[in-house]
């Protein structure tokens, strides 16, 4: 018998919430797992700002006793106030492959929604504020995602889509090859470059002591490059603080980078070292086995993520953005990597779209962000 219920968010209880992807995956060798621990403090509001702004239920299907699907839905008020109505969202969302088991979890996922006045409904999106996971895989199921990336099943959209889920907007991931980037034309030319429109260009500093202010300088500079419309991912300092938090293991100052026009920040990249070498086949567990595959993989990785990629607009024609990407190349290259992964790229953010082809960028995956109205 098909059931669902709500689960408290406490460890005991988030429990088979967790559980549930590593028992649908768990024959997958694409699937990454997420690091429980981290999960956990995220989901019972350790650590996490997105669930200060609004409220949320998690909601667990079982067929009798199995758990066989779940989904985390919610009231963002940051959402909200840019949509101009109550917006909710769904976050989290896995199944079995059968629509009985999704419609279940999502039937209670809205209701509970229309029940606190909701009008429209997003997702999947991330369960906090975060530049690195959107939406469901809709393209490129060829290979294990990127650095905390989504990753599902060619089932998992068309489930949604049955559901009544209609496209809100796609994010996409380009794979650039380090090599293809011709680095050893461009830095000869970049303190010209520097000089001619007065900027400078720096590696980041992440030690502890810096975080706070390079959070602060980076999401000035997001929010000044984002355009502005509704939906538009626009975080905050401390939601930038705490992801650097969470993926310290493969931060690396050699692939990010800050410009500045005097004291004012105009520009940045960054990238990360990829991590899911390092998870894939792990129990999400701290154990010494998995610290030590993470240690090991994470030295040999060839590749890396590029989320971030913004130039304020006053410079957007300055070549900020070709004398910044060109040091990240370089050094990833002194960290042995051959390719780089460029997302998520906002579909509709037509510059980003572009800079991101100019570097060499051929499309290989497609995130989706779904929609639902609520009656």
């Amino acid at each position: 018998m098909i059931h669902v219920e709500i689960v408290k968010p406490t460890r005991q209880g988030l429990r088979p919430f967790i559980q549930l992807p590593f028992d649908i995956y768990k024959k997958d060798r694409n699937w990454a797992p997420p690091a429980r621990h981290d999960l956990l403090r995220s989901l019972t509001g350790k650590d996490n700002e997105f669930f200060t702004h609004g409220i949320q239920r998690f909601f667990i299907t079982f067929d009798d006793e199995k758990p066989v699907a779940r989904v985390l839905a919610g009231v963002d008020l940051r959402l909200s106030a840019q949509f101009g109505e109550a917006t909710g969202y769904i976050s989290l969302f896995e199944s079995y492959d059968n629509y009985e088991y999704a419609a279940a979890s999502l039937d209670a996922a809205t209701r509970f929604l229309k029940e606190n006045g909701v009008k429209r409904v997003i997702g999947p999106i991330a369960p906090r504020y975060d530049l690195l996971n959107r939406g469901v895989l809709v393209e490129g199921f060829d290979g294990p995602p990127v650095l905390q990336n989504a990753y599902n099943q060619p089932f998992m959209p068309q489930l949604l889509e049955q559901y009544g889920f209609q496209k809100w907007r796609d994010y996409l991931a380009y794979d650039i090859l380090t090599d293809s980037i011709p680095v050893h034309r461009i830095l000869p030319m970049a303190e010209r470059i520097r000089g001619r429109f007065g900027f400078r260009v720096t590696h980041v500093d992440f030690t502890r002591s810096n975080l706070i202010r390079v959070a602060q300088d980076m999401s000035s500079i997001i929010l000044e490059a984002t355009p502005d419309e509704p939906g538009a991912y626009l975080p905050a300092a401390e939601d930038l603080l705490q992801m650097f938090k969470r993926i310290r293991p493969w931060l690396r100052n050699q692939t990010a980078l800050m410009a500045y026009a005097g004291r004012r920040p105009i520009g940045m990249v960054v990238g990360f070292v990829d991590s899911s070498p390092s998870v894939i086949g792990t129990s999400g567990r701290r154990t010494p086995y998995n610290w030590a595959k993470r240690v090991i993989k994470t030295m040999g990785t060839k590749t890396s993520r590029c989320p971030m990629l913004y130039v304020v607009p006053e410079f957007q024609n300055k070549a900020v953005n070709t004398v910044l990407l060109a040091e990240a190349v370089k050094g990833a290259k002194s960290l042995g990597i051959e390719r780089i992964e460029g997302s998520l790229v906002d579909e509709t953010n037509i510059v980003s779209v572009n800079n991101t082809l100019y570097a060499g960028g051929k499309l290989y995956r497609r995130y989706r962000v779904y929609q639902l109205a609520l009656g």
